[in-house]
């Protein structure tokens, strides 16, 4: 049973450390507009979590995002404060205990993690176009039956001009 432990180990490894680099490249590489249109929004790494996932589980308590985050409550009510006034999220009642407060995108948040998406996925869209046609042709199966998992599917970006 460890040389099956090991081998699987290493299989994992074998996934992990290819795809840690890649991420580290799409992340540094491919983002310079992405960074710097955050830096233009003066918003926060913090504040970018939080408006990304309000985007795909709106309405959350401070508590829920700070949870999902792994942030402190207090950080995350900071950086909620922020963002509640420069109304890109509202605050709203819990209809199950009015003592605490349901946080959602507005209109104006939305539209701004459209545009963050967007930036994103042109970078992303560079990365794509260089590769080589071999290296499309063995990707696109493992990406194709990776993003039709259930975790993953609903965060495919709608189709964005290019």
């Amino acid at each position: 049973m460890h040389a099956t432990t090991a081998l699987t180990q290493a299989s994992v490894d074998e996934i992990a450390l290819p795809l840690a680099a890649l991420m580290r490249h799409l992340v540094t590489r491919t983002s310079p507009d992405f960074f710097k249109e955050v830096e233009r929004l003066e918003l926060s790494f913090s504040q970018v979590k939080a408006l990304n996932l309000l985007t795909d589980h709106d309405p959350l308590s401070v508590k829920g995002l700070s949870d999902a985050l792994g942030l402190s409550v207090a950080g995350m009510s900071r950086a909620l404060d922020g963002l509640v006034a420069r109304g890109m999220v509202k605050r709203t009642e819990d209809p199950g205990d009015r003592r605490a407060r349901c946080l959602a995108l507005t209109a104006k948040g939305a539209k701004t993690m459209e545009g963050l998406v967007a930036i994103r996925l042109a970078g992303i869209r560079a990365f794509a176009a260089d590769l080589a046609p071999a290296e499309r042709e063995a990707l696109l199966p493992g990406l194709t039956l990776l993003a039709a998992r259930p975790e993953i599917s609903p965060l495919t970006p709608p189709e964005a001009p290019r």
